[in-house]
């Protein structure tokens, strides 16, 4: 359901977004022909863009930073700029909000007082597009979109949704390598978190023109944690400031096959039926005298039962038919998004299992809605041409991958394969990278990064912050108990806060910190309710 047909709808709106961002921000860049800093093109774009104080900024890089500076090897960066809200000024917080792929200009000036929060209020918060992202060096496998959703509806979006659905997801997804092999070998091979790592260190340096020192510090979600690390081992004595929200485990996503999602996804609806019981009748799916574990039993069934019979939903040929993808589809998207969904969630499954045609479109609608806003764009193919430049394991046949597939599925009891398409992906990709960080990550940076990760992420359990802390000496580890995915989708006042203090004054957390959640999935509230509670930064 959220995964296909609401993807192109999501895909258009996030390219009309970066379409007028890239059309408020025009001038020339500058190039330095010697490599040296030259200072970024910034251009109002407060009253183009509904927000005051925000800058559309334009930078030249090298293309492709094997081969000697010149003209013809240029790329130019997109960057959006909010203005720090409070004095003094500390400087600039660099951010990716994770993917790979999310064009960082759209999602900074959604999210930005949520960012300004986070961060204390006294930086100015840049969101440079990375290359193939957004309006920066754009990418496309497909030579048209009616291919495009051939493709997409043929793979199945899950490995274990039937005895041949594996193998169709190796020959499908064997085909879409081969697509963006023919299409973007070579902007495929600029793509790596290598070259945008070094794509951010030519803004820090263009900052310094602006009278900063030359220090990186960074914010990064999902992805953008991951990125961090690269930051973190290649420019070590540069980095001054860190946060890290929703880590993901380096050496995992390193070879492009990752467990933690697995085992979390069980632990994340034991979590969510527990807040539903606890919750009584705002929650869709409460009974009386049920246990959060028999409602958990009871959505395992209902799956189980539109595995091997889609359940047909309405009298006449206008209904809809529930598969185990629409529901495993449906479950993943929610709790990854928290407070945003988790109670549309409980409405969408409840009617299902109580056959009410109406309830369940109206939460279907109100999920896909969801899913256009907040999560535009996650899917195109920069997700991939990203994600498998940096993955290192390659496979030939598909029993090269079956006992890694067999070992993921079985790590969970929900969910668990909701992923593996993405890791046979990387596993047949066929562009090879120009440069990819291939090193163990152990860096001591010049102040310790700040690692912040929930038991209850569906995407990036707090193991990777635990796993990203043994090798970034002097780390630390917060942890906060919000279900859903970073603090952005499960909100609370005691991590916002902790981060903030940390970027305006390098106070770190105690170690074994825990923060709890200021409201649950069901309680009605949503990020601006915590935004309220910590007032304006």
């Amino acid at each position: 359901m959220l995964s296909k047909t609401t993807f192109y709808l999501a895909l258009h709106a996030c390219l009309n977004l970066a379409a007028t961002a890239s059309q408020a921000s025009s001038g020339n860049t500058k190039y330095s022909e010697n490599g040296g800093k030259v200072a970024i093109n910034w251009t109002d774009a407060s009253t183009v863009l509904g927000r005051p104080d925000t800058y559309l900024g334009k930078l030249a890089v090298p293309l492709d930073y094997t081969l000697p500076p010149s003209k013809n090897n240029t790329l130019t960066l997109n960057i959006l700029k909010v203005k720090a809200t409070k004095e003094p000024k500390l400087g600039s917080v660099l951010t990716n909000w994770g993917g790979p792929g999310l064009p960082a200009t759209d999602w900074l000036l959604q999210q930005a007082r949520y960012v300004l929060a986070m961060t204390g209020g006294q930086y100015d918060i840049i969101g440079p597009d990375p290359r193939g992202t957004g309006t920066t060096m754009p990418v496309d496998c497909y030579n048209d979109e009616m291919e495009r959703m051939v493709a997409t509806l043929r793979t199945p979006t899950r490995t274990n949704s039937s005895d041949v659905a594996l193998g169709a997801v190796w020959s499908y997804t064997k085909q879409y390598a081969a697509r963006c092999f023919q299409n973007e070998a070579v902007n495929g091979s600029l793509m790596s978190t290598a070259f945008v790592a070094r794509d951010f260190m030519k803004i820090v340096d263009a900052l310094t023109v602006e009278g900063e020192d030359g220090l990186l510090r960074y914010w990064g979600i999902s992805y953008g944690t991951y990125l961090g690390q690269v930051l973190a081992a290649m420019f070590p004595d540069k980095v001054d400031r860190m946060m890290l929200d929703g880590v993901l485990n380096p050496l995992e996503y390193q070879q492009g096959w990752e467990t933690g999602p697995a085992e979390t996804a069980p632990v994340t609806l034991g979590q969510f039926t527990k807040q539903c019981i606890d919750a009584g009748a705002s929650c869709a799916l409460f009974r009386p005298n049920v246990s959060s574990s028999a409602l958990y039993e009871q959505i395992q069934s209902l799956t189980e039962r539109a595995k091997r019979e889609p359940i047909v939903m309405g009298p006449n040929v206008t209904t809809d038919i529930v598969t185990y993808e629409k529901i495993a589809d449906a479950s993943d998207t929610a709790l990854r998004m928290g407070l945003a969904s988790g109670s549309y969630l409980a409405g969408y499954l409840n009617s299902i299992m109580i056959r009410e045609t109406p309830e369940y479109n109206h939460t279907q609608y109100l999920l896909n809605r969801s899913f256009i806003v907040q999560d535009a764009a996650i899917n195109a193919d920069n997700t991939q041409l990203i994600r498998c430049s940096d993955a290192m394991f390659r496979a030939d046949e598909l029993t090269n991958i079956e006992e890694r597939v067999q070992h993921i599925t079985e790590l969970g009891d929900w969910n668990s394969d909701y992923i593996i398409g993405s890791y046979i992906m990387c596993s047949l990709w066929k562009i090879q990278a120009k440069k990819r960080y291939e090193g163990d990550f152990k860096a001591k940076t010049k102040n310790p990064v700040l690692l912040i990760g929930s038991p209850y992420d569906v995407r990036t359990p707090i193991s990777g912050a635990y796993a990203a802390n043994k090798i970034l000496e002097g780390s630390v580890v917060l942890r906060h108990d919000g279900l859903g995915h970073t603090v952005m989708y499960s909100p609370g006042t005691c991590a916002i806060t902790a981060t903030a203090a940390y970027f305006v004054n390098g106070t770190m957390p105690e170690e074994g910190t825990v923060c709890e959640q200021d409201f649950g999935i069901f309680s009605g509230k949503s990020l601006n309710d915590t935004l309220n509670l910590i007032g304006e930064p």
